[in-house]
């Protein structure tokens, strides 16, 4: 089964996509078989602090208590005026709402980070996706995840000192952080210090989830860091087609 994915951004025009990618899907395995136009079949949709909701639940949300938080910041008579609909997604209590402007299925950029973050196979490692002068911070912690967001750009957090990273971040511990997102592009050199060691994400992060055409291979090799919530999403739309079938 085939399908195609893209990522929106609020700062574009409505409909229009960053990068996309087409996949198939045996149900075991999944194959990432390159460039591909609308119309899509899912998307996904970077992190805007400027326009997305986020903050954290005393506990864990199920996904019932999640739609009814919805109902809560964004009622009804609000959701029929907006262009769009929200997509609401969480994980270890942070709650993340975005304004999706596509008509097509979406999968929660949080859901994605998590299915990368995953693959990795490395406890206590994390992924840090910069994006429109946000930040979301997912940490593999072994027996749970922790979730974070701010509205704080990487120049920003780069710039602060570790104590102030802590007050930021408090589960801002990791072995190893990959580094990732579309704010990236802005940086020749970085370095989160000694308090972790970091890197950008590579396209041999993703091969432990993907098997890619030579098409799509040379494509996503040239910006990983582009690629990292196409790559979680489609982990999880796959499961859902295999699940449903």
């Amino acid at each position: 089964m085939q399908f195609k994915i893209g990522q929106n951004s609020t700062k574009l025009i409505a409909g229009e996509i960053v990068v996309s990618l087409a996949f198939e899907t045996d149900g075991k395995k999944l194959t990432a078989l390159g460039p591909t136009d609308a119309p899509l079949d899912v998307t996904v949709q970077s992190f805007d602090p400027a326009h997305d909701i986020f903050y954290r639940a005393p506990e864990p949300l199920t996904p019932e208590e999640l739609a009814e938080e919805v109902k809560i910041h964004v009622p009804k008579p609000l959701q029929q005026k907006i262009n769009g609909r929200m997509m609401p997604g969480t994980l270890d209590g942070l709650v993340l709402m975005q304004h999706i402007s596509s008509t097509c299925p979406s999968i929660p950029a949080l859901a994605a980070l998590e299915k990368i973050l995953r693959a990795t196979g490395s406890i206590n490692s994390a992924i840090l996706q910069a994006d429109h002068g946000g930040i979301l911070f997912v940490h593999n912690a072994g027996t749970e995840f922790h979730a974070g967001a701010r509205p704080h750009s990487l120049k920003e957090f780069l710039d602060l000192s570790i104590e102030e990273r802590e007050r930021v971040f408090p589960d801002f511990h990791a072995l190893e952080i990959l580094l990732s997102g579309s704010d990236l592009d802005h940086f020749q050199n970085l370095d989160l210090g000694s308090v972790s060691t970091s890197r950008r994400i590579e396209f041999s992060d993703f091969t432990s989830i993907c098997q890619f055409t030579s098409e799509a291979a040379t494509l996503v090799e040239m910006n990983p860091h582009l690629y990292t919530l196409i790559m979680g999403a489609a982990v999880v739309y796959a499961e859902i087609l295999h699940e449903g079938q």
